[in-house]
């Protein structure tokens, strides 16, 4: 399998001269194509923009709004090529920053030919990091002599301090500290092993202590082949600046490039792509899909992409879909506003929801004001009225949140502050930020596992838990051990079988370890850990091969700070298991699932309450022209407001069924009367309920 080209061609624009055209190697997909991968995956009527992306073969970027079921069409898009592909060395390459597609064609397509020909060479589908690492940094590591890298930001911080004496960390972990930085903020920007704070510069000069003991630390622990995740876009970037035949080669093995969630790619991350699969080359098709109207990301630090911005400026190599399955047209009128890029022709257009027996085809979509002071009774209020619109068979097959976009710990901040309320804890202190992380790399095995039974219990599909759980092995054995080509095999579970093949008792091991935690589902408990945690470090011992390091003790012990072990303190009767909140309404009883924007993208909802967060202002008093229809879009917004659009447009995108609102009172009473307030509100399509002593008082 073709891993890194041997940098050998000495005259690269004479070799791209010779590279046919891609879309020339990219079979053409017809209506008959599209009619049987419609019945193969049970797909609805294709609309026209839809076709036209299914059956594309030249550059393109595709603009799909929520619920229109994007990576749907992607998994059909390469069903259909699978069936056709006419090489065998050269590949198809699906590139997102989750492995969302790649486990979208284990579930739909898993027991199809097709599908097993997707997962298997010559073609690619991963991360973004993944690709970066397979291809570039690797390689280039390799060739510079360093030992098979460790890649993790924590465990590579760990063994960075671990270089320095106690007191030489605390001098420098002081003075990055009066400096508004930390330690851990320190990453390696060059391929010489300079570094900096994050982008940042050090705020020292290279004779300052602090300076030569960072650098110590750094080189020290880069010398053992301990490296952060994106310090592997460095080594990207260098083999590409040395050997620019690379990139020759890999737009030789792969001529179609599929990028999905485009909108989330930073700048990084969008400069190597840039540079390996340019747009402008007729050698390649690259095809990115996304949504420029949820690019909001996890990292605050994120820089957007402006090697390439997406989507692309030329109308003719764009596409719009801006019809949702998720909802209906009621609820898409109400989100339309808060785009920040106008969607489509017409707006935001809802076709759904599917229909679920028992739900109504029209729901109440509430506002619920309450006093500026007291959050108490709001999400009493919410789950209430969500129990008189859905009945429990509905309940059953849907999911019922309440989300803000702060969501981090504002203890501080008490009732009666100006910025109260400020996060989503002050709507219910049982709120643990930790626990609702989209963190693909947990600090310990235990929340390894714990994420594998919540993406189990969320899914129901095993498949995407048991590969959560490999990657912890496989991550775990990097630590014992030399895991190198074990890191590198793109189906971690997969390649865990087939590494202990000719060991039938770990692997026996292995099979009834997912069985205790995925399928028995024993409870998680300190008392019952030790035994799991044998079992998990006989079998990444017998992964990899080399002496036991330390970090592993702290990765398999049992947390006992870990939030998601545990509910955290709180006033209210009503608490529940971690992060989710119990109301009840005669013998009946809804949960509601708390957590922040960021951490429910991409999932859909029956019902969702936006919660009114403070960052730099009340969020809901900043959207309040667009709330009341005085402003769409982008038109008048400061970049503040930019930000806020895109968090609030992607949390009301969320449902199918019904959206809610959280607004404290103070901002309904501005320069018109709060009935005006209530009257605009209404004849926009919002019903309206004032919070008075705890309890909703219904306007209309």
């Amino acid at each position: 399998m073709f891993d890194a080209p041997r940098p050998h061609h000495r005259h690269p624009t004479r070799e791209t001269a010779a590279m046919p055209e891609a879309s020339s190697q990219a079979p053409e997909i017809t209506d008959a194509d599209i009619d049987w991968v419609r019945a193969l995956m049970g797909l609805e009527i294709l609309d026209p923009p839809r076709r036209t992306f299914l059956a594309a073969r030249n550059t393109l970027d595709v603009s799909a709004c929520p619920g229109s079921g994007k990576t749907t069409l992607i998994v059909a898009k390469l069903a259909i090529l699978a069936r056709k592909w006419p090489h065998r060395t050269k590949g198809i390459c699906v590139l997102s920053h989750t492995n969302v597609a790649r486990e979208e064609i284990q579930r739909r397509l898993g027991s199809t030919v097709v599908g097993q020909r997707l997962l298997d060479y010559p073609h690619f589908i991963d991360t973004i990091h993944g690709f970066v690492n397979r291809f570039l940094a690797l390689p280039w590591l390799n060739s510079k002599g360093f030992p098979s890298p460790t890649i993790d930001n924590d465990v590579t911080t760990a063994y960075r301090r671990g270089v320095l004496a106690n007191a030489d960390y605390r001098t420098v972990q002081n003075f990055l500290t009066q400096k508004h930085s930390s330690f851990d903020h320190l990453q390696i920007c060059a391929h010489n092993l300079h570094f900096d704070l994050g982008g940042k510069p050090f705020p020292a000069g290279p004779n300052a202590k602090s300076f030569k003991l960072a650098k110590q630390a750094i080189e020290t622990a880069a010398h053992a082949g301990y490296f952060c995740y994106d310090e592997m876009f460095v080594w990207g970037h260098a083999l590409l600046a040395n050997f620019p035949a690379v990139a020759l080669w890999l737009r030789h093995r792969f001529p179609l490039v599929i990028i999905d969630e485009m909108q989330d790619t930073f700048e990084a991350q969008g400069a190597i792509l840039q540079a390996v699969f340019p747009r402008t080359l007729p050698d390649v098709i690259v095809q990115r899909v996304g949504d420029p109207n949820q690019a909001i990301f996890d990292d605050s630090d994120a820089e957007p992409n402006k090697s390439d911005p997406f989507p692309d400026s030329d109308p003719t190599r764009c596409v719009d879909i801006p019809s949702s399955h998720r909802f209906g047209p009621e609820i898409a009128a109400l989100a339309s506003p808060f785009a920040v890029a106008p969607v489509g022709n017409h707006g935001l257009c809802g076709i759904g929801p599917k229909a679920i027996t028992g739900a109504p085809t029209t729901c109440d979509h509430a506002i619920f004001i309450f006093p500026s002071n007291s959050t108490v009774g709001v999400l009493d209020a919410y789950g209430k009225h969500v129990l008189t619109t859905f009945d429990d068979g509905t309940l059953a097959k849907g999911m019922v949140t309440a989300v803000g976009a702060v969501h981090q710990d504002a203890s501080d901040i008490a009732p009666g502050h100006d910025q109260f309320p400020k996060s989503v804890p002050h709507y219910w202190s049982g709120y643990t930020a930790d626990i609702c992380r989209k963190d693909p790399h947990p600090k310990s095995f235990v929340q390894y596992v714990r994420a594998a039974q919540a993406i189990v219990r969320d899914g129901h599909d095993l498949a995407p838990g048991v590969e959560r759980i490999a990657s912890g092995l496989v991550r775990l054995a990097g630590h014992i051990g030399n895991a190198g080509q074990l890191k590198r095999k793109a189906r971690t579970h997969r390649a865990i079988i087939d590494a202990l093949e000719a060991n039938t008792a770990v692997l026996t091991t292995y099979r009834q370890m997912i069985k205790k935690v995925l399928i028995d589902w024993i409870p998680l408990t300190e008392k019952n850990w030790g035994t799991v945690r044998t079992d998990i470090l006989a079998i990444a011992c017998a992964l990899c091969d080399g002496p036991t390091n330390p970090n592993v003790i702290n990765f398999l012990e049992w947390p006992d700070t870990d939030p998601s072990l545990a509910v955290g303190a709180s006033t209210s009767a009503h608490d529940a298991s971690p992060n989710v909140y119990h109301v009840s309404h005669g013998n009946r009883r809804v949960n509601i699932r708390l957590g922040s924007i960021h951490s429910v993208k991409g999932q859909t909802h029956l019902a969702t309450l936006v919660l009114n967060t403070y960052w730099h202002d009340h969020s809901f008093r900043r959207m309040l022209p667009w709330l009341l229809g005085d402003k769409v879009n982008e038109g008048g917004a400061k970049v503040q407001d930019r930000k806020r659009l895109l968090q609030t447009y992607v949390a009301m995108t969320r449902p199918s069924h019904m959206i809610c609102l959280a607004v404290p009172y103070s901002i309904c009473s501005g320069a018109k009367s709060f009935s005006q307030h209530i009257a605009t509100l209404s004849a926009r399509g919002w019903r309206v309920a004032e919070i008075i002593d705890g309890a909703p008082v219904w306007h209309g």
